[in-house]
C-alpha cells in the first residue's frame, strides 16, 4: 500500500500493466485519510474500509517475450483529505504492474490584467471550477475585487474584477506590475 500526505482535490491514478494470457485483471481501491495511520492493524483490509476504484483488465495481451503490450489505465477520483492509500488486489491473475502513478491538477500562480493569483489546487468535481480571489499587484488598487476560476484540470478561466494602478503609476506592457511614471 501507498500513503501520500498531499493537499489533493481531484486525484489520478494511472496504472500500467504487461499481462500473459489467462487471467489477466486487478482491482484497485482507495482509502482517504487525513493521517498517516497504517500499521498492521489499521487501516483494515475490507470492502468496508476501501472503496473500489475499478477492475482494471488488460485490453492487448502477448504471448511470447518478442510480442510484449504495455496496457495503461487511468481513473480519477474525488479526494477531499490529506491523504490517500492506495492498494492494488490481484488474486492470482498473469498481470504484472509496471508502474503506479498518482497525480493531481493545480491552478499555477499567475499574475493577469494587475492581479495575482496563487497557485490553487483545482477543484475536485470533474465538471466544478473554483473562484479564487488574487490581490492586487503592488501600487495597485481595486476598485472590484479579482477573481479567477481555476478548472478541475489545472487551468485558469474567465477573469473578471479590475485592479489598475494609483496615481503616479502606470502598467507595464504585460500588466503584471504598476512603475512610477
Amino acid at each position: 500500500m501507498l500513503l501520500l500526505l498531499l493537499l489533493l482535490m481531484m486525484m489520478m491514478v494511472m496504472v500500467c500493466v504487461v499481462c500473459v494470457s489467462g487471467r489477466q485483471s486487478i482491482a484497485v481501491y482507495w482509502y482517504a485519510a487525513d493521517l498517516d495511520i497504517a500499521n498492521s492493524h489499521r487501516p483494515t483490509w475490507d470492502a468496508d474500509t476501501y472503496q473500489l476504484l475499478d477492475v482494471l483488465a488488460a485490453q492487448r495481451l502477448f504471448t511470447d517475450d518478442n510480442d510484449v503490450f504495455i496496457n495503461t489505465e487511468t481513473r480519477s477520483m474525488a479526494v477531499n483529505s490529506r491523504g490517500v492509500y492506495i492498494a492494488v488486489r490481484d488474486e492470482g491473475s498473469c498481470t504484472t504492474v509496471i508502474s503506479l502513478s498518482v497525480y493531481y491538477y493545480v491552478c499555477p500562480a499567475v499574475t493577469q490584467s494587475l492581479a495575482v493569483f496563487s497557485r490553487t489546487a483545482a477543484a475536485s468535481e470533474i465538471t466544478a471550477v473554483l473562484p479564487v480571489h488574487g490581490d492586487c499587484v503592488q501600487h495597485a488598487i481595486t476598485s472590484q475585487s479579482p477573481t479567477y476560476l481555476c478548472t478541475s484540470t489545472g487551468s485558469w478561466y474567465l477573469y473578471t474584477g479590475t485592479c489598475h494602478c494609483e496615481t503616479g503609476y502606470q502598467p507595464n506592457t504585460q500588466l503584471t506590475s504598476c512603475t512610477a511614471c
